[in-house]
């Protein structure tokens, strides 16, 4: 029972998943400082204003408590513990020996409140001479940390929904363009059994990892294709790409009205250098072959390998009489190797296009007949070496 296949997930959708954690624990730590930074500012506001404040209405109870006017003292009390972020007052009455109290204070009478703040009320008289008239107390509400920190949440909020909505957006554009669009081609090469760059887009004029990676790949696919359509020994072509030239060259020839020819051709005397001097000597042999026939034939031609020491040639009908004798002349030349003379003959099958055949098996079933009858034909055995 075959797993069922994973979910795939766009490399952009990866990123932007793996981004988000990131970005929202930015924002926390940047959210944090801000609030931290508010506070400490809002604390020294609120100690700015506290001793502002204590100032004004202490410099403002001096006259009142120096005349006993009780009434004004109660009152200026009375709107001191409604000013914002006061808590209580406690003042010490001196001309009338009492204490005034308003809001809510911490303390009990008569005595100081905790953590207040305090102020000593003095008169200074026409010459300049100060009396003490009282004791002020102030307690006020400490700042809040939470009032700090939500001071400037909301535009810090929508500042981070614009960046990260640019952010995503971004990241989605760049890797669909530089990544997503390559591996898209890259995925569809690999498919196809194809290159990337011979087939997808231009390259890019910069190089990256991944223009190395699908480069290394096209190297890849260009030496399997390669080792696929050629003969390791000798180099030369091997049936498939035989198969192939061969069908175009004769829808060329059909289109164009013109003849084709294929030359098959065996080595007689190879068997007898290969059991007696060994298979390198042999394969240096069928090596020295392959070279020569390439030299005797035009670059548009084509030589291929069938196997053993079978050869292929394809030529165009009009180079055929002349082709015939520089091929027989390739092969037979003796071949000097380590001091050894070798040499071996040829036996040579042709069929021609259309006459012959109209299909690659016709014409390699007729040139392989042609070549079994003119082995048949050399004295001593029949049979193929």
């Amino acid at each position: 029972m075959t797993a069922a296949p994973k979910p795939r997930r766009p490399l952009h959708a990866q990123f932007v998943r793996w981004l988000l954690l990131p970005l929202v624990l930015a924002f926390g730590l940047a959210a944090w400082l801000t609030a931290a930074i508010n506070y400490h500012t809002e604390k020294q506001h609120h100690a700015a204003l506290r001793a502002q404040t204590l100032d004004a209405f202490a410099h403002a109870l001096s006259k009142p408590l120096w005349d006993c006017d009780g009434a004004t003292v109660a009152g200026i009390v009375q709107a001191l513990a409604r000013q914002p972020q006061v808590r209580g007052v406690l003042l010490d009455d001196a001309c009338a020996a009492a204490t005034v109290a308003a809001g809510a204070p911490q303390g009990s009478a008569g005595q100081p409140l905790p953590g207040s703040l305090r102020a000593p009320l003095s008169h200074l008289d026409a010459l300049g001479r100060a009396y003490a008239v009282g004791q002020l107390y102030i307690e006020f509400a400490p700042p809040s940390v939470t009032s700090a920190a939500l001071q400037g949440l909301w535009q810090q909020l929508a500042v981070f929904g614009v960046v990260l909505a640019v952010v995503l957006a971004g990241a989605v554009l760049v890797f669909r363009r530089i990544i997503g669009r390559p591996l898209a081609h890259f995925r569809q090469a690999i498919l196809a059994h194809h290159t990337v760059h011979d087939h997808g887009p231009p390259p890019s004029s910069v190089t990256d990892e991944l223009h190395d990676v699908t480069r290394a790949y096209d190297e890849l696919v260009h030496t399997l294709q390669r080792l696929a359509r050629h003969d390791p020994l000798t180099g030369l072509g091997n049936r498939m790409l035989l198969e192939e030239r061969l069908g175009h060259a004769l829808e060329r020839a059909a289109r164009q009205g013109t003849r084709l020819g294929v030359l098959l051709l065996d080595l007689d005397g190879f068997k007898p250098i290969n059991d007696t001097h060994g298979h390198a000597v042999g394969d240096a042999v069928l090596q020295a072959i392959a070279q020569r026939l390439q030299a005797a034939v035009r670059s548009v031609d084509t030589v291929a390998r069938l196997g053993g020491d079978e050869f292929v040639v394809v030529a165009d009908g009009p180079d055929l009489p002349a082709l015939l004798p520089r091929v027989r002349d390739a092969v037979e030349a003796p071949i000097a190797w380590e001091g050894l003379r070798l040499q071996v003959r040829a036996s040579l099958g042709v069929a021609e296009f259309p006459r012959d055949g109209t299909s690659c098996d016709a014409l390699l079933a007729h040139a392989d007949q042609a070549m079994y009858a003119a082995k048949q034909r050399k004295p001593g055995p029949a049979p193929r070496s």
